[in-house]
């Protein structure tokens, strides 16, 4: 399968900004991620976040280079650029607006890149993503979760063939987090668009997913299909615990989060 986006010899480290030190991440990556339906997985701190920052050009390496479909990412330098090729989501996402978020949904899609503006996919994404009790609100009016919601539309709206999302759905109630899910990825699947996403919640990734890229500490990532890749021995070997602990493990992250967005409830 062809690559969609491409490391080359990648070098990359991050530096503290308290003391000027240098922590590397990736040294010497060489990687070909395919245009598909692919979830990053791995402990925190494996390097999932800054793979993703990369591959949509946020960041740049210190040696080597990130090709997505071709472009060198140091050439996408401002933001119209980059979305021609790559969008990026990411959690937590906030921004103040002075048009309601219908009005928004309706420019970005004018905007952006598609090659066929179909007429009614702004609606097909309120249904989609649950939007039609916050189009005439502000982005500033909203919970996180309903916030969150309108991002995912926003970056769908752009038109951009290659879609990368760093827990893109972390503010969503289970019941969403599995409908934005599904639909994402029967849009990527039905556009030919590569989507990129790392999530929190393993059964999710396996479940959403037709490669995985399984991130474990002093290795390079190992890329394969969901299917051959996600066993019991793999993701204990990845994750250093037994996997029924992982689960529970993941339980009480997921109620940590649940109860610290109580303070702004997801709609």
């Amino acid at each position: 399968m062809e690559a969609a986006i491409r490391f080359e010899g990648v070098r990359y480290a991050w530096v503290d900004e308290d003391d000027g030190t240098r922590n590397p991440v990736f040294d010497g990556l060489d990687l070909d991620l395919p245009r598909t339906v692919v979830s990053l997985i791995g402990q925190n701190g494996t390097g999932k976040s800054t793979l993703l920052a990369l591959a949509a050009g946020s960041i740049v390496p210190d040696a080597g280079r990130v090709l997505v479909d071709g472009t060198d990412t140091r050439e996408l330098r401002d933001e119209p650029t980059r979305q021609r090729k790559v969008s990026f989501v990411w959690q937590n996402m906030e921004f103040e607006t002075k048009e309601p978020i219908g009005t928004l949904l309706e420019t970005v899609h004018a905007g952006g890149f598609h090659a066929v503006k179909r007429p009614g996919f702004v609606a097909e994404l309120v249904e989609a993503f649950a939007l039609a009790p916050v189009l005439a609100r502000r982005t500033q009016e909203v919970s996180k979760g309903e916030l969150q919601r309108a991002i995912l539309a926003f970056g769908l709206l752009y038109g951009s063939p290659l879609l990368v999302m760093d827990e893109p759905i972390f503010a969503l109630e289970d019941r969403q987090k599995e409908r934005a899910l599904e639909y994402l990825c029967a849009y990527a699947r039905r556009e030919d668009v590569g989507l990129y996403f790392s999530l929190h919640e393993l059964e999710l990734s396996r479940r959403y997913s037709d490669h995985l890229l399984l991130f474990r500490r002093g290795e390079p990532p190992l890329l394969g299909p969901t299917a051959e890749l996600f066993t019991r021995e793999t993701i204990e070997r990845a994750y250093e615990v037994p996997y029924d602990m992982l689960k529970r493990r993941e339980a009480l992250y997921r109620k940590l989060l649940t109860d610290t967005l109580r303070v702004r409830p997801t709609s």
